[in-house]
């Protein structure tokens, strides 16, 4: 598990600068980031689940209209950080 938390923390380190906040948290998966893009319009939970990275991608400036748009699951962390980064860059378009 150390080894997990280990890639999660590295993923959000990449993530930082893309993101008006971005927190590793736990739950009962394990470690997960949690991360909000600069306009607040794009979100998401990225977290290492039966050997896999799996997303949740989420859409909406507010809770009202918040909804999750796609849960892909990828294979490796560096797929997980790429996915990810497309994502919350969607904020700067």
């Amino acid at each position: 598990m150390s080894d997990i938390r280990a890639q999660i923390n590295e993923i959000a380190q990449r993530l930082a600068p893309l993101c008006r906040h971005i927190s590793v948290r736990d739950d009962e998966r394990g470690p997960y980031i949690f991360a909000i893009a600069e306009d607040d319009v794009h979100s998401l939970e990225l977290w290492y689940q039966d050997s896999e990275f799996s997303l949740e991608l989420w859409h909406g400036k507010t809770a009202e209209v918040e909804r999750v748009v796609e849960e892909p699951k990828v294979p490796d962390a560096t797929a997980a950080t790429e996915r990810s980064r497309m994502w919350l860059q969607s904020d700067a378009i």
